[in-house]
């Protein structure tokens, strides 16, 4: 009676064993489901063993290795035979014709350009070179200024050259008119005298630039060319016949007034 009892119960238990694992939810798909079988070994009041197999599935994971194809660019050297041009020196024997220079003295007269001339016979021409009454300046070093000493009692800067020629001094001479200044552009100028009679105008201050209305800077102009600067008004004389000036006795029209 016991023993039926049992068995009841086990058969009942299997019976409810079946009917959960058939009422369970389906398992969520996965890579891969494999079945597995566990053998369970139940005990029972002796003398009766009764065995069990329960079926249980289980989700596992599957790893899965897959080999791909990958496109490899290989690099393939190719010999390309290549046509050379050669260069090939020849030597080749040929007659030169040899010129003889013979050496020939000539006699060749050079003819200096001639130096442009103003017009002596302008007024303004004629004034600095026969009229007006010039002193020379002399830099004193003492007093630190110039000083003065007539170099032409009237007789005009044509006067000075005739007395250079006969001055003995080494240097040159440099004289300007008695009253006011010479001015060209703007600067002062003075004759420069050599002892030979030879003549230049310069600036009259020392290292100054004669400057052209164009910029361009120039240290000296020859004689004729100054005086076709008085001809054209670009230089002219500030001063005037017969006024004191710097040594109003040089000057044969100064008249002191009483």
């Amino acid at each position: 009676m016991m023993l039926k009892r049992s068995m009841a119960m086990i058969v009942l238990f299997v019976i409810w064993v079946l009917v959960a694992a058939c009422n369970s939810p389906a398992p969520t798909p996965v890579t891969v489901i494999e079945t597995v079988v566990v053998k369970e070994t139940v005990e029972v009041e002796k003398p009766v063993e009764v065995v069990v197999t329960k079926e249980i599935e289980k989700e596992v994971e599957k790893v899965v290795t897959v080999e791909v194809e990958k496109e490899v660019e290989k690099l393939v050297t190719v010999e390309v035979e290549k046509e050379v041009e050669k260069l090939v020196t020849v030597e080749v024997e040929k007659e030169v014709q040899v010129i003889q220079t013979v050496e020939v003295q000539v006699a060749v007269t050079v003819t200096p350009t001639p130096e442009p001339t103003a017009d002596t016979t302008h007024p303004k021409v004629k004034q600095v070179m026969e009229e007006i009454t010039y002193v020379q300046h002399t830099y004193d070093q003492d007093l630190n200024r110039d000083v003065f000493t007539c170099a032409s009692q009237g007789g005009g800067l044509r006067a000075v050259q005739n007395a250079a020629e006969t001055q003995t001094a080494n240097g040159p001479r440099y004289v300007g008119p008695n009253d006011g200044d010479f001015s060209l552009w703007g600067a002062n100028g003075l004759f420069e005298v050599q002892p030979n009679g030879t003549t230049h105008f310069v600036p009259q201050a020392t290292g100054g630039k004669f400057t052209s209305p164009e910029g361009i800077e120039y240290d000296q102009f020859t004689l004729q060319e100054a005086l076709q600067f008085f001809a054209s008004g670009d230089a002219f004389w500030t001063g005037e016949q017969g006024a004191s000036g710097r040594i109003a006795e040089c000057d044969p029209l100064f008249v002191e007034e009483d």
